[in-house]
């Protein structure tokens, strides 16, 4: 069939047909061109969005990172510096002699040595603990939600009244536990909750799937359970780690005296002595290694948990 001349001219066929086809031509680049510009002015757009909102953001945490500066990196800067220097009065620099003296001092690697036992100890035990009663409070005893608020109890009881109870009991012990028991049952509680939230994420239906492959309990909750809430188990332990950092107030009421049994001289009981003695070289350089104890407890942390695959 013929093609007619009104198609022929719709295809740039016959006359006048070039004309017709040139003019779809730069109509079609026009378009192009006009979708070009308005995406470029989309873009535009969005990047000036884009930097308001950081601006925005930024003037939200100025007042943070202003409190941060001016009360922990400053003072920190500060104490970097008495840590090298001979006295507050002369400031002369000695650099790193401080802290030669510090590592050579027999009471400082004791405090060190009991500060590292309690974390290889108790915190170990703290997690266990928790992580066993959360998956008791969740699984078997999930009819009893009174059970899960009474663990919240020990955060609400002044230290004051259960020192003296713990005087009680344990008045003829002369070991640490009394210290390691205060620990557990000061921090149970935030472990507690912080594993028990995250045990409610986790799918019901895992279980029953696991349940029909023939999986015991035990193997549901060591196989499923734990690399499940991993990233959780981490930040807990972060954290029981920097409250056994903070079991001075515990310990100084319940021996009553700045210098304690050498089983329960921890760091903080050194460096509360020599800011009695008026020795600020000796606290500062304490304080730095200290921080740096922290520092390397926490990127090793860090470290393994992105080696291991959950």
């Amino acid at each position: 069939m013929k093609k007619t001349e009104k198609n022929r001219e719709k295809e740039g066929e016959g006359p006048g047909g070039a004309g017709a086809g040139e003019k779809n031509a730069v109509r079609k680049a026009g378009a192009e061109m006009g979708c070009s510009v308005q995406s470029a002015g989309t873009y535009k757009h969005r990047r000036k969005l884009s930097g308001s909102w950081n601006l925005r953001c930024l003037l939200c945490l100025l007042p943070s990172l202003t409190g941060i500066i001016v009360f922990f990196l400053l003072p920190y800067v500060r104490v970097l510096y008495y840590s090298v220097i001979s006295d507050q009065f002369r400031r002369k620099l000695v650099w790193f002699n401080n802290y030669k003296k510090l590592l050579s001092n027999e009471f400082f690697r004791l405090a060190m040595k009991n500060s590292l036992k309690l974390i290889l100890v108790g915190v170990p035990l703290l997690i266990l603990t928790a992580l066993l009663l959360s998956i008791l409070l969740a699984f078997a005893l999930k009819r009893f939600p009174v059970l899960r608020d009474a663990f919240i109890f020990p955060m609400l009881v002044p230290t004051a009244a259960v020192v003296l109870v713990w005087q009680q009991f344990f008045s003829s012990v002369e070991t640490a536990l009394p210290i390691y028991l205060l620990f557990l049952w000061k921090n149970l509680g935030i472990c507690l909750i912080l594993i028990t939230s995250a045990l409610t994420t986790i799918n019901r239906e895992v279980y029953e799937a696991a349940r029909m492959d023939g999986a015991k309990p035990f193997q549901q909750h060591f196989r499923l359970t734990v690399p499940m809430i991993a990233p959780s188990i981490f930040f807990t332990v972060l954290l029981a780690i920097m409250n056994s950092f903070k079991i001075f107030k515990e310990s100084f009421l319940y021996y009553g005296s700045k210098y304690p049994p050498d089983h329960s001289y921890t760091l903080q009981f050194y460096m509360n002595n020599k800011f009695l003695k008026f020795d600020y070289q000796a606290l500062a350089a304490s304080s730095v290694l200290t921080s740096l104890l922290v520092l390397a407890i926490v990127g090793a942390g860090f470290y393994l948990q992105k080696r291991v695959e959950y």
